[in-house]
């Protein structure tokens, strides 16, 4: 079977090609470029890939549509809006993806962003490089212990985060469109209450997937809803939140602190008015990087999928069900 690996990011490359090209049948080619994948599309049985821009995205839909062997796509990437937008899945190719690959490293990085916060550390680096002591931090500073977090998202990485909160005697409440309950959540809420589970939350942490339904979920009125100096992470997408508003939100006080891995657009531009807003902590999409657990996890599911599809058995976690 021949398969096709573009490998336009570097997240979990080299592992990902030792596990497919040691599954017994496979012929494995790997693609760095976008020219690349698209020339070796129509020879391909199956594509292992990332999310890509919808530009790029649209490209690889078109020749997907137009490949006569291709019968599958695997996406390594926890995010598939770009495909989504371009009209993902093709008619005729199953589609799977990477459920929960990362999500024990990025609800690491939420909870690493929160506790930033919380105990003020930018504020400690700030004094540290002026070579200044002053204790008058203890008095902004403030605990985990005993306060409500909102996981807005209560997929794969919301529960990791729900789990990781409750380490630090936090009252885990997750919002989502199922509120499905969960052991490691006290409470689960439908998206219909979301405003009124942001009434009540010291810290926000936002895990839903983007799309139409979700773009500018948090924006002015949500914003508004918040507790008074909430603290709001957000490790989804930059989409989710209408960003122009969070920085009115940090400039007024009423959002006490937002620690980012994901902004609209990416990279942020150099002179965008997040980067000034008070007690903003960017970090630039790194959230699932660092961990060999998790590349293990990628490369792993990559390759029990195409034995799957080999032995002629069901395919794990194909989008959609």
């Amino acid at each position: 079977m021949r398969v096709l690996y573009w490998a336009r990011l570097a997240l979990g490359k080299a592992q990902i090609i030792e596990r497919l090209s040691a599954v017994p049948g496979c012929e494995l080619v790997v693609a760095e470029t976008t020219d690349a994948a698209l020339a070796a599309l129509p020879d391909a049985d199956a594509i292992v890939l990332y999310d890509a821009p919808v530009a790029d995205a649209n490209r690889i839909v078109e020749a997907v549509r137009a490949a006569p062997r291709l019968r599958w796509m695997h996406f390594v990437s926890a995010g598939r809006e770009g495909f989504e937008a371009a009209g993902l899945p093709p008619p005729g190719v199953a589609v799977s993806w990477a459920a929960g690959g990362v999500a024990p490293t990025v609800a690491e990085h939420a909870m690493a962003l929160l506790l930033a916060l919380a105990r003020r550390v930018p504020e400690m680096v700030t004094q540290g490089l002026a070579s200044r002591w002053d204790r008058a931090l203890a008095s902004r500073a403030r605990s985990l212990e005993g306060a409500t977090i909102a996981i807005v998202g209560t997929g794969h990485i919301g529960i990791g985060i729900a789990q990781r909160a409750r380490a630090f005697g936090m009252r885990t409440v997750g919002v989502s469109r199922r509120a499905a309950a969960d052991a490691a959540l006290d409470e689960s809420r439908p998206l219909a209450e979301l405003h009124a589970v942001l009434a009540r939350a010291d810290a926000v942490a936002i895990a839903i997937a983007l799309g139409a339904e979700t773009r500018h979920l948090i924006g002015r009125a949500e914003l508004a809803a918040c507790k008074p100096g909430a603290l709001l992470v957000n490790i989804a997408r930059g989409g989710i939140i209408h960003q122009p508003a969070l920085v009115e939100a940090l400039h007024s006080g009423r959002i006490g602190g937002a620690g980012l891995d994901v902004t609209d657009p990416e990279p942020l531009p150099e002179n965008d008015p997040l980067w000034r807003a008070p007690n903003v902590l960017i970090s630039p999409h790194f959230a699932g990087g660092g961990s060999a657990a998790s590349i293990a996890r990628l490369a792993d599911g990559a390759a029990d999928n195409l034995r799957r599809l080999i032995d002629g058995r069901s395919l794990a976690n194909l989008v959609g069900r």
